[in-house]
């Protein structure tokens, strides 16, 4: 007959589990892990107006105009209203848009709302 000690086989098991449920929840950023990595959060808001088509909007009275939001890594974000977190560069040119600074993007990031 033989005898299997079945306890150090349950408690790796348990381990196992419990390592893969705390990765899953450190995979998503919470909205101060962004801030601290210097991130700004606005929504992104396509617009039909002229040189103005896209609008990110932080606060009540501060806009961003994207300048670079066609480029490849950045496209995914401009074709429907979105909540993002972005890393940007302000950009010492003449506004295209009224009442929007015009930036270049760096990073984006969806957020998980």
């Amino acid at each position: 007959m033989i005898h299997l000690n079945i306890k150090p086989i349950v408690l790796i098991l348990i381990l196992l589990i419990i390592s893969c449920k705390s990765a899953k929840l450190s995979s998503s950023k919470t909205d101060i892990q962004y801030q601290k990595e210097g991130y700004t959060y606005g929504i992104i808001t396509p617009k039909d107006n002229g040189n103005c088509g896209w609008i990110i909007s932080v606060a009540k009275n501060i806009n961003y105009d994207p300048i670079n939001i066609e480029d490849e890594k950045f496209v995914q974000f401009s074709l429907t209203k979105e909540s993002i977190y972005f890393k940007f560069l302000p950009l010492r040119m003449k506004n295209r848009c009224k009442n929007a600074s015009p930036i270049a993007l760096v990073e984006v990031a969806l957020t998980n709302n």
